[in-house]
């Protein structure tokens, strides 16, 4: 009995002690669009970047579409292949997986590509908007405007993805503790049962 109650403490603190370990290896993908382009971000859940990391892009109904590997940022980025929902999913080796979903939406949005120059017209219409007296079209001065908007989204896009970067939270170290008690647990019961018929 005294021996049982030992092992059960040795486990226990083992638990403990490798809990943490095992999900500071979580892994994330984060992706967003700008224009027909998609980049993702990859970390692990220390913040540590994903580096040489698979990363495949799926269709709705599970179709490979593509795959490439993230650099020594944890970056990877490709040009939508077509405008649908698309699966991301990270492979960072060791059973390590991760997914985001892209939405067509997200995907169809305008690029913010600049719009060549109208010729500028001989004769000013007096009943056009300032815009077009100071020479810029509505679509140019929308993709200036996009441009701008891009540059500064991006940034919060950055913070976003990294505060879904959550560590354990207690509920998980307690549910894992848990878990491993209920192993050793089962352990002890065949145990006594194996004992019980010999």
């Amino acid at each position: 009995m005294k021996r049982s109650i030992t092992v059960l403490m040795f486990v226990f603190l083992a638990g403990l002690i490798l809990a943490p370990l095992a999900s500071a290896h979580k892994v994330t993908i984060f992706a967003w669009a700008e224009g027909d382009t998609v980049y993702t971000e990859s970390k692990f859940s220390g913040g540590k970047r994903v580096i040489d990391g698979k990363v495949e892009v799926f269709d709705p109904a599970g179709t490979l579409l593509l795959d490439g590997q993230t650099n020594d940022k944890g970056e990877f980025s490709f040009k939508a292949p077509r405008i649908s929902d698309l699966k991301i999913v990270l492979t960072a080796g060791m059973g390590h997986q991760s997914s985001w979903t892209l939405s067509a939406a997200e995907l169809g949005r305008e690029s913010a590509a600049p719009v060549p120059p109208a010729p500028a017209a001989e004769t000013p219409d007096v009943s056009a908007p300032p815009a077009v007296a100071s020479g810029l079209t509505a679509e140019e001065i929308e993709a200036i405007v996009a441009r701008q908007l891009e540059q500064k989204i991006h940034p919060l896009t950055r913070m976003v993805a990294a505060a879904q970067d959550k560590g354990p939270s207690v509920s998980d170290v307690i549910g894992g503790i848990g878990y491993i008690i209920g192993l050793v647990g089962l352990g002890a019961y065949m145990r006594y049962r194996k004992d019980g018929r010999a």
